[in-house]
């Protein structure tokens, strides 16, 4: 029975692994608050119409997508 205990005491606790929320904007140059997925409201946009990357960054084609993007917004 002593070998049932040694065993148990042996376990490791559990680790508390929270990740604390940025609380600025993630795309470059903003300095707005994070509301989405670490952007705020515009740059969220931005995201879903991939102009920005995830980390924020534009991709090497923005120019095309922002003048599609902008035409997208002038139609809604």
């Amino acid at each position: 029975m002593s070998e049932k205990l040694k065993h148990k005491a042996q376990q490791q606790p559990a680790t508390n692994n929270v990740v604390a929320m940025p609380s600025q904007c993630g795309c470059e140059g903003c300095k707005k608050k994070a509301d989405q997925m670490n952007f705020c409201a515009e740059h969220f946009d931005w995201f879903k119409f991939g102009l920005i990357t995830k980390e924020g960054k534009r991709p090497t084609d923005f120019d095309k997508k922002f003048s599609a993007y902008t035409k997208h917004q002038k139609v809604a």
